[in-house]
Protein backbone atom coordinates (compact mmCIF):
# COMPACT_ATOMS: atom_id res chain seq x y z
CA UNK A 1 0.00 0.00 0.00
CA UNK A 2 1.34 3.87 -0.91
CA UNK A 3 0.98 5.90 1.79
CA UNK A 4 0.00 9.82 0.17
CA UNK A 5 -0.24 12.96 1.34
CA UNK A 6 -2.30 15.81 -0.41
CA UNK A 7 -1.21 19.83 0.08
CA UNK A 8 -4.15 21.13 -1.61
CA UNK A 9 -7.38 19.93 -0.90
CA UNK A 10 -9.71 21.81 -3.63
CA UNK A 11 -11.44 19.86 -6.45
CA UNK A 12 -8.48 17.80 -7.16
CA UNK A 13 -7.45 16.61 -3.68
CA UNK A 14 -10.59 15.22 -3.16
CA UNK A 15 -10.46 13.46 -6.50
CA UNK A 16 -7.36 11.75 -5.17
CA UNK A 17 -9.20 10.88 -2.23
CA UNK A 18 -11.82 9.04 -3.53
CA UNK A 19 -9.88 6.99 -5.34
CA UNK A 20 -7.09 6.36 -2.63
CA UNK A 21 -9.18 6.52 0.49
CA UNK A 22 -7.20 3.97 2.41
CA UNK A 23 -3.85 5.01 1.44
CA UNK A 24 -3.80 8.70 1.56
CA UNK A 25 -2.53 9.52 5.48
CA UNK A 26 -2.38 13.74 5.30
CA UNK A 27 -4.12 16.20 4.25
CA UNK A 28 -2.64 20.17 3.97
CA UNK A 29 -4.32 23.59 3.15
CA UNK A 30 -4.76 26.69 4.17
CA UNK A 31 -8.22 26.62 3.94
CA UNK A 32 -9.41 24.33 7.14
CA UNK A 33 -13.07 23.67 5.42
CA UNK A 34 -10.92 22.29 2.40
CA UNK A 35 -9.06 20.04 4.78
CA UNK A 36 -12.05 18.44 6.41
CA UNK A 37 -13.90 17.61 3.29
CA UNK A 38 -10.97 15.48 2.69
CA UNK A 39 -11.36 14.21 6.45
CA UNK A 40 -14.68 13.50 5.07
CA UNK A 41 -13.92 11.53 2.00
CA UNK A 42 -11.49 9.20 3.75
CA UNK A 43 -13.74 8.85 6.89
CA UNK A 44 -10.67 9.82 9.81
CA UNK A 45 -9.19 12.92 10.84
CA UNK A 46 -6.40 13.00 8.69
CA UNK A 47 -6.01 17.21 8.81
CA UNK A 48 -2.20 18.03 9.65
CA UNK A 49 -0.04 21.43 9.54
CA UNK A 50 2.75 21.75 6.26
CA UNK A 51 5.32 21.00 9.25
CA UNK A 52 4.29 17.26 10.12
CA UNK A 53 3.26 16.61 6.28
CA UNK A 54 7.01 16.83 5.21
CA UNK A 55 7.96 14.71 8.09
CA UNK A 56 5.54 11.79 8.04
CA UNK A 57 6.54 8.50 6.15
CA UNK A 58 5.14 9.23 3.05
CA UNK A 59 6.35 7.34 0.02
CA UNK A 60 4.63 10.91 -2.03
CA UNK A 61 3.07 14.11 -1.55
CA UNK A 62 0.42 14.98 -4.17
CA UNK A 63 0.36 19.01 -5.04
CA UNK A 64 -2.57 20.18 -6.05
CA UNK A 65 -2.42 23.79 -4.44
CA UNK A 66 -1.23 26.58 -6.70
CA UNK A 67 1.82 27.71 -8.59
CA UNK A 68 2.76 29.63 -5.35
CA UNK A 69 2.55 26.22 -3.34
CA UNK A 70 5.44 24.92 -5.64
CA UNK A 71 7.66 27.89 -5.29
CA UNK A 72 7.32 28.28 -1.35
CA UNK A 73 6.33 24.90 -0.06
CA UNK A 74 7.39 21.75 -2.87
CA UNK A 75 11.58 22.43 -1.92
CA UNK A 76 10.55 21.80 1.72
CA UNK A 77 9.13 18.67 0.29
CA UNK A 78 12.01 17.45 -1.68
CA UNK A 79 13.94 18.65 1.01
CA UNK A 80 12.82 16.24 3.47
CA UNK A 81 13.41 13.29 1.44
CA UNK A 82 9.70 12.92 -0.01
CA UNK A 83 8.66 12.13 -3.64
CA UNK A 84 6.35 14.78 -5.06
CA UNK A 85 3.47 14.99 -7.57
CA UNK A 86 3.25 18.25 -9.63
CA UNK A 87 0.01 19.00 -10.64
CA UNK A 88 0.53 22.92 -10.91
CA UNK A 89 2.84 22.29 -13.60
CA UNK A 90 3.08 25.79 -14.47
CA UNK A 91 5.59 26.81 -11.95
CA UNK A 92 7.64 24.85 -14.12
CA UNK A 93 7.91 27.66 -16.59
CA UNK A 94 10.36 29.05 -14.64
CA UNK A 95 13.70 27.77 -15.38
CA UNK A 96 15.66 29.22 -12.04
CA UNK A 97 12.57 27.15 -10.00
CA UNK A 98 13.05 24.06 -12.12
CA UNK A 99 17.00 23.89 -12.09
CA UNK A 100 16.50 24.42 -7.97
CA UNK A 101 13.73 21.57 -7.88
CA UNK A 102 15.96 19.11 -10.08
CA UNK A 103 18.72 19.62 -7.91
CA UNK A 104 16.87 19.34 -4.51
CA UNK A 105 15.30 15.89 -5.58
CA UNK A 106 18.82 14.77 -6.85
CA UNK A 107 20.66 15.43 -3.46
CA UNK A 108 17.79 14.05 -1.80
CA UNK A 109 17.31 10.75 -3.54
CA UNK A 110 13.57 11.54 -4.37
CA UNK A 111 11.69 12.19 -8.03
CA UNK A 112 9.08 14.61 -9.35
CA UNK A 113 6.30 13.43 -11.34
CA UNK A 114 4.46 15.37 -13.61
CA UNK A 115 0.75 13.92 -14.92
CA UNK A 116 -0.03 14.67 -18.37
CA UNK A 117 -3.21 16.66 -17.46
CA UNK A 118 -5.43 17.88 -19.53
CA UNK A 119 -3.30 16.76 -22.49
CA UNK A 120 -2.21 13.87 -23.90
CA UNK A 121 0.86 12.14 -26.21
CA UNK A 122 3.22 13.82 -24.16
CA UNK A 123 5.13 10.00 -24.12
CA UNK A 124 5.46 10.86 -28.46
CA UNK A 125 5.92 14.48 -27.72
CA UNK A 126 9.23 13.06 -25.87
CA UNK A 127 10.80 10.62 -27.97
CA UNK A 128 9.97 13.39 -30.77
CA UNK A 129 12.26 15.35 -28.98
CA UNK A 130 15.21 12.95 -29.44
CA UNK A 131 14.90 13.00 -32.34
CA UNK A 132 14.49 16.99 -32.71
CA UNK A 133 11.64 19.25 -32.58
CA UNK A 134 11.65 22.13 -34.84
CA UNK A 135 8.19 23.66 -33.92
CA UNK A 136 5.40 22.88 -31.40
CA UNK A 137 2.03 25.08 -31.01
CA UNK A 138 -0.36 24.48 -28.15
CA UNK A 139 -3.44 26.52 -28.59
CA UNK A 140 -6.26 26.62 -26.41
CA UNK A 141 -9.57 27.47 -26.54
CA UNK A 142 -11.91 28.26 -23.21
CA UNK A 143 -15.13 30.19 -22.40
CA UNK A 144 -13.95 33.88 -21.34
CA UNK A 145 -15.88 33.28 -18.13
CA UNK A 146 -13.32 30.42 -17.39
CA UNK A 147 -10.16 33.22 -18.34
CA UNK A 148 -11.30 35.85 -16.27
CA UNK A 149 -12.60 37.95 -19.49
CA UNK A 150 -15.87 39.71 -20.48
CA UNK A 151 -16.07 39.71 -23.86
CA UNK A 152 -18.81 38.63 -26.74
CA UNK A 153 -17.24 37.53 -29.65
CA UNK A 154 -14.18 35.00 -29.96
CA UNK A 155 -10.37 36.81 -29.45
CA UNK A 156 -7.11 35.88 -29.47
CA UNK A 157 -6.30 37.01 -25.75
CA UNK A 158 -2.65 35.25 -25.73
CA UNK A 159 -0.15 34.52 -28.61
CA UNK A 160 3.34 34.03 -26.99
CA UNK A 161 5.94 31.56 -25.61
CA UNK A 162 4.95 29.20 -22.58
CA UNK A 163 6.58 30.74 -19.91
CA UNK A 164 4.73 34.24 -20.46
CA UNK A 165 1.53 32.57 -20.98
CA UNK A 166 1.62 31.01 -17.45
CA UNK A 167 2.50 34.31 -16.03
CA UNK A 168 -0.47 35.58 -17.46
CA UNK A 169 -3.22 32.66 -16.84
CA UNK A 170 -1.50 30.72 -13.82
CA UNK A 171 -4.57 28.70 -13.51
CA UNK A 172 -5.34 28.20 -16.66
CA UNK A 173 -2.50 26.81 -19.24
CA UNK A 174 -0.28 24.77 -16.66
CA UNK A 175 -0.70 22.10 -19.92
CA UNK A 176 1.64 24.48 -21.92
CA UNK A 177 4.67 24.24 -19.46
CA UNK A 178 4.30 20.37 -18.60
CA UNK A 179 4.12 20.38 -22.86
CA UNK A 180 7.23 22.44 -22.61
CA UNK A 181 8.73 19.92 -20.53
CA UNK A 182 8.09 16.81 -22.81
CA UNK A 183 9.47 18.63 -26.13
CA UNK A 184 12.74 19.93 -23.67
CA UNK A 185 12.02 22.81 -25.92
CA UNK A 186 9.54 25.91 -25.06
CA UNK A 187 5.68 25.70 -26.75
CA UNK A 188 4.63 28.82 -28.87
CA UNK A 189 1.16 29.67 -27.39
CA UNK A 190 -1.89 30.87 -28.30
CA UNK A 191 -5.40 31.30 -25.91
CA UNK A 192 -8.46 31.93 -27.91
CA UNK A 193 -11.69 32.97 -25.79
CA UNK A 194 -14.51 32.09 -27.18
CA UNK A 195 -18.18 32.88 -25.87
CA UNK A 196 -19.32 30.09 -27.93
CA UNK A 197 -17.60 27.00 -26.34
CA UNK A 198 -18.37 25.35 -22.86
CA UNK A 199 -15.46 22.54 -22.85
CA UNK A 200 -11.91 23.14 -22.31
CA UNK A 201 -9.93 22.56 -26.17
CA UNK A 202 -6.39 22.11 -26.67
CA UNK A 203 -4.55 21.56 -30.18
CA UNK A 204 -1.08 20.75 -30.19
CA UNK A 205 1.10 20.88 -33.43
CA UNK A 206 4.45 19.31 -33.35
CA UNK A 207 7.03 19.50 -35.98
CA UNK A 208 10.37 17.99 -36.26
CA UNK A 209 12.56 15.05 -38.29
CA UNK A 210 10.27 12.38 -37.10
CA UNK A 211 7.23 14.05 -39.11
CA UNK A 212 4.57 15.99 -37.88
CA UNK A 213 1.99 15.61 -34.93
CA UNK A 214 -1.31 17.13 -34.64
CA UNK A 215 -3.62 15.98 -31.81
CA UNK A 216 -6.39 17.80 -30.27
CA UNK A 217 -8.35 17.26 -27.08
CA UNK A 218 -11.77 18.69 -26.12
CA UNK A 219 -12.27 18.17 -22.19
CA UNK A 220 -15.36 18.68 -20.52
CA UNK A 221 -14.21 21.01 -17.56
CA UNK A 222 -14.45 19.72 -13.71
CA UNK A 223 -16.67 21.13 -10.84
CA UNK A 224 -13.85 23.87 -11.00
CA UNK A 225 -14.54 25.01 -14.28
CA UNK A 226 -10.66 25.77 -15.05
CA UNK A 227 -9.85 22.40 -14.61
CA UNK A 228 -10.49 19.74 -16.76
CA UNK A 229 -12.08 16.22 -15.31
CA UNK A 230 -8.87 14.27 -17.50
CA UNK A 231 -6.15 16.68 -15.29
CA UNK A 232 -7.42 15.26 -12.31
CA UNK A 233 -7.71 11.79 -13.40
CA UNK A 234 -4.55 12.04 -15.01
CA UNK A 235 -2.65 11.87 -11.60
CA UNK A 236 -4.84 9.37 -10.40
CA UNK A 237 -3.62 7.21 -13.28
CA UNK A 238 0.12 8.00 -12.59
CA UNK A 239 -0.18 7.27 -9.07
CA UNK A 240 -1.44 3.79 -10.20
CA UNK A 241 0.99 3.27 -12.59
CA UNK A 242 3.67 3.97 -9.54
CA UNK A 243 1.48 0.85 -7.76
CA UNK A 244 1.82 -1.46 -11.56
CA UNK A 245 4.20 -4.15 -12.34
CA UNK A 246 3.72 -2.98 -16.13
CA UNK A 247 4.41 0.46 -17.10
CA UNK A 248 3.26 1.95 -20.68
CA UNK A 249 5.08 4.98 -21.40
Amino acid sequence: MMKIGIIGCGYIGSVIAENFKDEVLACYDRNMKNMEKISKIVNRDINCSFEKIIKMDLDLIVESASVEAVRDLVPKVLENGKNVLIMSVGALADSQLLSKLKKLASGNNCKIYIPHGAIGGLDAVKTASSLGITKIVLTTRKNPEVLGIKIIKEKIVFEGHASEAVKKFPKNINVSAALSLAADKEAYVRIIADPSVDTNIHEIYVEGSFGKMNLIFNNLPSENKRTSILAAFSAVNLIKSLKSEILIY
